[in-house]
């Protein structure tokens, strides 16, 4: 059976049924009446089921951090002495919804780690800012403890889970960046490219944002001379020359399947990011050197400061809609969600890159992909209170199914698919099952 779905705002899941107001049952119906009742329940009803009541709660330090990768909960701790610049982190994993330990990893770096990413069940990658020589360094940590496979002072844009390769930006020499690919267990370099130039630029081709593992990489030389790398292999598969060098405010950047060269105000061009062959010319500019693009397919969505949001046609550079102060976006299956990520107070709309319209979706903030296609998690942080709401946003519609409400919570949440983790007043973590 099919959800149905009645357009009521906000609708709170498992609301007393004299919320709704009804006709009355005659008396002797009220027997088909329980048999609908429980008949939609065994078939799914109108709603997704209900959560479960009570989370699981994990003691954590105020300093400790936790992360949401997909089914993994990270959460890090310090384990050595407080205050000195080697720190020791000792990081848990757990499988989410169950939160089932997993395992332990162990980090000594000189100074404080951001982010993980896990190779396997075995082996962690730890990205930690250099207190001492200001850089970003990596790392791969094996599961239980002892010496780190490798690290190196570098920069993750990329991991490839069937290949093993990871893709870093070497930060060993301040005046030179190399870009590298690596096995992910061993550091060893598959291949590695200098950038060109003092106004050479390179720049990657990502479904997003510097996301992902890039299928190509693209360099500019300082002469104009454009070269396409095969993001796993290093090796050039084609070449392009730009019209005229790059310069002050010229950007580069790849998304959508183009490769786009803007001349500021001047000029834009796009190219065929396999073939290079031009694919359009537009006089202006497209991208501004502050902003960024996102394939939001069909179209591009452009975000740039202050300008806000803008769709591009990839077929020709044109603009197909502007909307005006949305500054973040996040694309979850066919539909662009939007919202105002330098402001206090959270605001949602859900953009339809085709036609450019947007609908409210209403004070909330996306937690990512939600349950079941054409959905997303959705909450909302009381700072008066300190409650919680979340729930399910349809991205059709713009409607949000009511889940329900946590309490004493202190802002920090994370959704994955079947899971939502809060930071508590008390610092501890709490886990509910979705």
């Amino acid at each position: 059976m099919r959800d149905a779905l009645i357009d009521l705002g906000e609708v709170p899941s498992g609301e007393p049924a004299s919320a709704l107001p009804r006709p009355p049952l005659p008396s002797y119906r009220w027997i088909l009446g329980l048999l609908a009742v429980v008949l939609a329940a065994l078939l799914g009803g109108a709603g997704p089921p209900p959560p479960s009541s009570g989370p699981v709660v994990l003691p954590i330090e105020l300093g400790d951090r936790f992360q949401v990768a997909g089914d993994r909960l990270y959460v890090a701790g310090l384990a050595g002495p407080i205050g000195t610049v080697m720190r020791t982190y000792v990081i848990r994993t757990y499988q989410l919804p169950e939160v089932t330990p997993l395992g332990e990893f162990r980090a000594t770096v000189p100074g404080d780690i951001y982010t993980f990413s896990a190779i396997g069940d075995d082996v962690l990658l730890v990205a930690y800012n250099d207190m001492q020589l200001a850089r970003s360094g990596l790392l791969a940590s094996r599961v239980g403890g002892g010496e780190p496979l490798w690290e190196r002072p570098a920069s993750l844009y990329g991991i490839d889970q069937d290949t093993g390769l990871v893709l870093i930006e070497d930060d060993a020499e301040p005046d030179r960046s190399i870009w590298r690919a690596l096995d992910s267990r061993t550091g060893a370099v598959r291949w590695s490219l200098d950038q060109p130039g003092s106004s050479g630029q390179v720049t990657l081709s990502t479904g997003a944002y510097w996301e992902g593992y890039p299928a190509r990489l693209f360099s500019v030389r300082d002469d104009g001379l454009i070269e396409v790398r095969d993001g796993h292999t290093g090796a050039v598969t084609a070449t392009a020359r730009l019209p005229r060098p790059p310069g002050e405010g010229f950007v580069l950047w790849a998304t959508a399947g183009l490769l786009v060269a803007g001349y500021g105000a001047e000029e834009t061009i796009a190219y065929d990011e396999v073939t290079m062959a031009e694919r359009w010319r537009r006089t202006g500019e497209v991208l501004s050197e502050g902003g960024y693009p996102q394939d939001c397919g069909p179209m591009i969505c452009l975000i740039s400061f202050p300008n806000g949001l803008s769709v591009v046609d990839p077929a020709d550079g044109r603009e197909v809609a502007n909307v005006d102060g949305y500054d973040a976006t996040e694309v979850i299956d066919g539909r662009v969600l939007v919202s105002q990520a330098s402001q206090t107070a959270p605001v949602l709309a859900v953009l339809d890159p085709r036609t450019g319209r947007t609908t409210a979706a209403g004070p909330w903030v996306s937690g990512g992909p939600g349950p079941r296609p054409g959905t997303a998690w959705v909450y909302r942080h009381q700072a008066v209170g300190y409650a919680l709401r979340y729930g399910i946003l349809d991205v059709t519609t713009g409607r949000v199914w009511i889940r329900g409400q946590a309490e004493r919570i202190a802002g920090d949440c994370q959704f994955s698919a079947n899971a939502l983790v809060c930071r508590q007043l008390d610092s501890s973590i709490a886990i509910w099952r979705l």
